[in-house]
């Protein structure tokens, strides 16, 4: 069997696993998005008193 990938194979209990050398992620960390939504959220909660007290 020919493996394109750097992945590796170990036998545990008659089981082939197949593991990788680096640890994979669902998703990469994007610092700046934090405030883009913290700042989304604040200007949500302006826009929503501003609403609610009628003034425009």
């Amino acid at each position: 069997m020919v493996q394109d990938s750097d992945d590796h194979r170990v036998v545990e209990d008659g089981e082939v696993v197949v593991k990788a050398n680096t640890e994979e992620r669902q998703a990469a960390e994007v610092r700046p998005m934090r405030y883009v939504l913290g700042i989304g959220l604040a200007l949500v909660i302006v826009g929503m008193a501003v609403s609610y007290f009628g003034v425009v």
